[in-house]
């Protein structure tokens, strides 16, 4: 059975926007280990990381919002899902970390920024496909 276009593209697009975000979130995860933590300590570390990444993720979201044709929201929701896939099995199958370590990551209460770059990454395409229509 043949994939309807339309879902092909979705799943391309959200395919390309997953990877590549995690991409993004490494790149700038090697950063922050390497140079910014030494530098400015663990919390300060992240805090300076932070901002970075989100913003290319969300550049990277908005661009593609504004040429895909899919639907801009699944693109993000779906990107979203899959860097989660890509940074889970990572830090839970490579990296070693604990069941209960890897969901403090996703704790707002204890400070974790990361549930609030995967909500500017989900709205990303939407606002691309907003700002191009304008």
């Amino acid at each position: 059975m043949l994939m309807p276009p339309g879902l092909r593209h979705l799943l391309g697009w959200s395919g390309a926007y997953g990877g590549l975000g995690f991409a993004a979130g490494f790149v700038f995860g090697v950063l922050r280990q390497l140079v910014l933590i030494p530098a400015f300590g663990e919390r300060a570390g992240h805090l300076i990381e932070f901002p970075m990444v989100t913003l290319t993720v969300f550049g990277l979201g908005a661009w593609i919002g504004a040429r895909s044709a899919a639907p801009a929201l699944g693109i993000g929701l779906l990107g979203a899902a899959v860097l989660i896939a890509f940074e889970s099995t990572m830090a839970l199958g490579f990296a070693g970390l604990s069941l209960s370590d890897y969901l403090a990551g996703y704790d707002v209460a204890r400070g974790a920024l990361f549930p609030f770059g995967l909500a500017a990454m989900a709205v990303a395409p939407l606002v691309g496909r907003w700002s191009d229509r304008r």
